[in-house]
């Protein structure tokens, strides 16, 4: 910034003091210098603005006022320029035996000195068409030209993707299809496999259409400088800053940011280059530039999210008592099954160090064990429950049945948490924002209450705040839910700080 400002003043000093100069050769080459100086500066910054997203506000900010100050450097150096050819013909014709006859001859070379610039076909490819020759240098005119034949190239990396965003929404259907915990898993790593693939191919899109864009906009820049059309170069510059602004709300809407990026950029260019087109008279062009821009099609790059909201597979199930016994030596009590996602309650009845009579049990069901935890010994639990006060409903009912100390215990996300109080007293949960409705429905509010009836409902703002949750997975959970109850509802889960 420092920099830039530096530049802001010495390239104004120079604009104001030309005619304190001591020649107006002098003039010219000064100012010369400082708009050279000023262009490596833009290079630099619009460089900047490409490769580093959270500097974009700033730098754009800074390219407005540096494409102004370059224009105005612009004019000051044609204008000291003509003032310099101006005086030296004027010293030529005072020089010359006969003055009358000295202008009409330097006149008459002037004029045969001003190059024309000849009549060419016109062609469907603004780009190809031979009057950009007249206006840029060949070098220029080669970097346009390669960047318009790179856009195929963007365009079948685009399909590349699309067929890649297809899998992942088929993928994220099949989710929701699958009735185990294994079949889910193995779905998930699919695709994540297909997501990285697909990052893969929006690192290339990007890169090349961030360079097409560049060399374009440059490239049209000059030519619009030589037309001295200060109004298209300064809604063009608004035009791409306000398609940048656009493109950076869609990263949160859309799966592909990369994507998002290149509609609201490439419409914007569109639109420019129909301005060029116009200027230059190329109408042949500027048909087909219109035509492009009615199909570029938002909602073929704006993709909505594939949002994959893990599924729990936990088997609850109540305390029940069955007499005899279901447990015999060909049908031995298993081992408890760890749920790696999701939240489930059980009853710890004891901890042995060698395994109970199953006499001394009393027929409660399902019981299960597990030497995992508490120094290798023998931990037995009963049942499977949704909440803590299920668990502590079973824990009144096997106390009447003879059990000295039953204790809830739980597992969230695969955690033995064997003190649910002071668990409780370390892990504040997880509440839902909710957003997109003006107002919760009272369906809504029954599901959340059903899930967890300690649910607490407040409002913040236009959200609505509901909690806490155990884990993150319930919460979760209870998102999916009811954005399915209601396509409006929109959920975020937030940890409670």
């Amino acid at each position: 910034m420092k920099r830039f400002v530096t530049y802001l003043f010495a390239t104004s000093f120079a604009i104001f003091t030309v005619s304190a100069q001591s020649t107006l050769e002098r003039d010219v080459e000064r100012i010369k210098c400082s708009l050279d100086s000023l262009n490596s500066v833009l290079v630099e910054t619009r460089n900047k603005y490409i490769s580093d997203p959270e500097l974009r506000d700033g730098l754009a900010r800074q390219l407005v006022a540096m494409e102004a100050q370059a224009l105005s450097l612009k004019k000051a150096y044609d204008k000291a320029l003509t003032a310099y050819i101006g005086s030296e013909q004027r010293s030529y014709v005072r020089n010359s035996d006969n003055s009358s006859l000295a202008l009409q001859q330097h006149n008459g070379e002037d004029t045969a000195s001003v190059a024309t610039v000849p009549t060419y076909p016109k062609v469907v490819n603004l780009v190809y068409n031979k009057l950009f020759q007249h206006y840029i240098s060949a070098a220029d005119l080669r970097t346009l030209r390669e960047s318009q034949r790179q856009e195929s190239v963007v365009q079948a990396k685009i399909k590349e993707y699309l067929h890649h965003y297809d899998r992942m929404v088929a993928l994220q259907l099949e989710y929701e299809r699958v009735d185990t915990e294994i079949a889910a898993d193995s779905v998930l790593n699919l695709l994540e496999a297909v997501r990285k693939e697909a990052g893969g191919v929006e690192a290339v899109i990007g890169d090349t259409w961030h360079t097409i864009c560049d060399n374009k906009i440059y490239a049209y820049n000059l030519l619009m400088e030589q037309k001295e059309r200060v109004d298209i170069l300064t809604a063009a510059d608004m035009e791409l800053t306000k398609a940048l602004r656009d493109s950076e709300q869609g990263e949160k809407e859309c799966e592909s940011s990369v994507l998002s990026e290149y509609f609201y950029r490439k419409n914007a260019l569109l639109n420019y280059e129909c301005k060029v087109a116009d200027v230059l008279e190329l109408t042949t062009a500027k048909d087909s530039l219109v035509k492009a821009q009615r199909a570029l099609d938002k909602g073929s790059y704006c993709l909505p999210k594939v949002k994959i909201v893990r599924r729990s597979f936990i088997e609850h199930e109540p305390l029940k008592v069955i007499k005899p016994t279901i447990y015999t030596t060909k049908n031995p009590i298993p081992h408890t099954r760890i749920y790696e996602y999701g939240t489930v309650y059980r009853i710890r009845i004891g901890i042995f160090t060698n395994r109970p009579n199953l006499s001394a049990l009393k027929g409660i069901t399902p019981l299960s064990y597990t030497d995992k935890y508490h120094g290798g010994k023998y931990a037995y639990f009963v049942g499977g429950f949704r909440s803590e006060e299920e668990a502590l409903e079973g824990v009144e009912y096997l106390k009447k049945l003879g059990f000295k100390s039953p204790q809830p215990v739980m597992w969230v996300d695969g955690e033995y948490i064997s003190n649910i109080a002071e668990w409780k007293s370390k892990n504040l949960g997880f509440n839902l924002e909710i957003t997109g409705v003006t107002t919760l429905s009272d369906a809504v509010k029954a599901h959340i209450s059903l899930r967890n009836e300690n649910c607490r409902f407040s409002r913040v703002g236009g959200a609505f705040i509901v909690g806490s949750f155990a884990s993150k997975s319930d919460a979760e959970l209870v998102a999916s839910e009811i954005m399915a109850m209601d396509n409006n509802i929109k959920v975020e889960v937030k940890s409670v700080k």
